[in-house]
């Protein structure tokens, strides 16, 4: 420690900024700075002496350097107890504990608004008490605050960089000195002020109206600031396309009045193993469009992607994707998952674009309350071959949360057969949108041409599979 001291003060001295020429005189200043019950580091940052090693260690080799007696027992007035390699120790393993396998982290830090009346009142103080180069150069609490955070992190095998997809946010609070500002809010006229406002009529008060209002150098405290930990990462994305081979399964938990109405939803089948996986907060499911709970997805599936936010594990996530791919299918789940893989955030946008411009493939079991003709059965058909354009008011069984519109939609295949007695299979080809349902029954005339009024009888459906959705998604490994 003997060594880290004299090198930080003989390179102070070699600074072309610094008023002090001999190591009495660093020492004399220090001393002064020692009377305000100021901490180590604080008499180190007003000394001017950049980061380094020396601020690393608060013990009795730094104090015997200096020329000064033990630290004072209370916390320091000017940073409130923040700067302290217990608090940098604190915050590491607090963000280590949370198991992130960043190896790259940013730090956000918000220090109680009273820091910024004390930190200029002590400016103050050295101005007129210390060889102060300029009160711009005295080292920045929260800057400080990073470099040991960052030498905390190392140990850990994590690197503080400028920016990220990872950050700690690190918060301090302390309510002791919190009447410091109360006239700056005063000054702006507001029950309350930001931290912006505060800082900004900060810069503008003139010294004497500082000190006429607060007391230089800060006054004591008898508590630390209190200490936040959370970190937030940027969510990861893993896109695939799902099949749903029961009915009874919504895409996303199905719950009316608190209460589920489908026990089981392809967003948590496929969500909750990922979730398991990543260590993620959340996670929220998007699909390319979205099937009644009582029809199934077959085919090649419906392209979707789950966004897993704040992951705490995302290296070497592929072969463990593939694996939940692998043990829906084992296991015989009624939910089947192809293609998973992670993406990047910009490949989900084709989800949302794709649902005007993608079709669809139905397959239906259709009745009519009459057998159909033979020559109904190919005037349909024929019919089948063109496109068919409908007007679509918005169905009645989804009036309460749709607004009440009128959408052309069009068919652009149609064509049915007979299997026996009134029952059919009708396959469609449709565009985005279309409602297969109505479009079969007719929805009380509320979408025409219907299956129906082209048969000239009632008709009802009684099972509907999506067969296919041509949307090229996800992309290409």
């Amino acid at each position: 420690m003997t060594n880290v001291v004299e090198a930080a003060i003989a390179e102070s001295l070699n600074s072309p900024h610094s008023k002090y020429e001999t190591i009495e005189q660093i020492k004399d200043a220090a001393a002064t700075l020692h009377q305000t019950h100021a901490c180590t580091l604080c008499i180190l940052r007003f000394l001017q002496i950049a980061h380094g090693p020396v601020y690393q260690d608060q013990d009795t080799q730094l104090y015997e350097q200096l020329g000064l007696s033990e630290q004072p027992a209370e916390p320091c007035p000017v940073c409130l107890g923040i700067l302290s390699n217990d608090v940098a120790r604190q915050i590491a393993e607090k963000y280590t504990a949370q198991e992130f396998d960043a190896q790259q982290v940013t730090l956000g830090i918000e220090v109680p608004k009273s820091i910024y009346v004390r930190h200029r009142s002590m400016q103050i103080f050295c101005s007129t008490n210390i060889a102060l180069t300029s009160i711009q150069d005295v080292v920045d609490v929260k800057d400080t605050l990073k470099y040991m955070v960052a030498q905390q992190l190392a140990n850990h095998s994590v690197t503080v960089v400028a920016e990220c997809d990872t950050q700690i946010d690190i918060a301090f609070a302390h309510p002791e000195s919190a009447p410091d500002c109360q006239f700056l809010v005063d000054r702006a006229n507001s029950a309350t002020a930001s931290r912006v406002a505060i800082i900004t009529k900060l810069t503008a008060c003139t010294d004497a109206e500082l000190t006429a209002h607060f007391t230089c150098p800060p006054p004591p405290i008898t508590t630390r600031a209190n200490i936040s930990v959370s970190t937030k990462r940027a969510s990861i994305f893993v896109g695939g396309r799902y099949l749903k081979l029961e009915r009874n399964i919504s895409q996303t938990p199905f719950i009316v009045e608190g209460r589920r109405v489908t026990e089981h939803s392809v967003s948590e089948i496929i969500g909750a193993p990922l979730q398991q996986l990543t260590k993620c907060d959340s996670y929220n499911m998007v699909g390319s469009g979205r099937e009644d709970a009582d029809v199934r997805m077959l085919g090649d599936g419906r392209p979707f992607y789950i966004e897993c936010i704040n992951p705490r594990r995302i290296r070497t996530l592929d072969a463990d994707i593939c694996e939940i791919e692998r043990t829906l299918s084992t296991t015989n789940s009624p939910v089947q998952a192809r293609r998973l893989q992670v993406i990047r955030a910009q490949d989900t946008a084709i989800i949302k674009e794709g649902e005007e411009n993608k079709t669809k493939h139905y397959c239906a079991l259709v009745w009519f309350a009459h057998k159909l003709s033979q020559e109904k059965l190919a005037e349909i058909n024929e019919l089948g071959k063109h496109d068919i354009v409908l007007e679509q008011k918005t169905p009645v069984r989804v009036l309460h949360r749709r607004a009440p519109l009128t959408r052309p939609r069009k068919l652009l295949a149609l064509a049915i057969e007979h299997i026996e007695g009134c029952f059919y299979r009708v396959r469609i080809e449709s565009e985005a949108g279309t409602y297969i349902k109505e479009f079969v029954h007719g929805d009380l005339g509320r979408t025409v041409p219907s299956l129906a009024g082209l048969a000239d009888t009632p008709a009802d459906i009684f099972e509907l599979d999506v067969e296919c959705v041509s949307l090229d998604f996800p992309p290409a490994v």
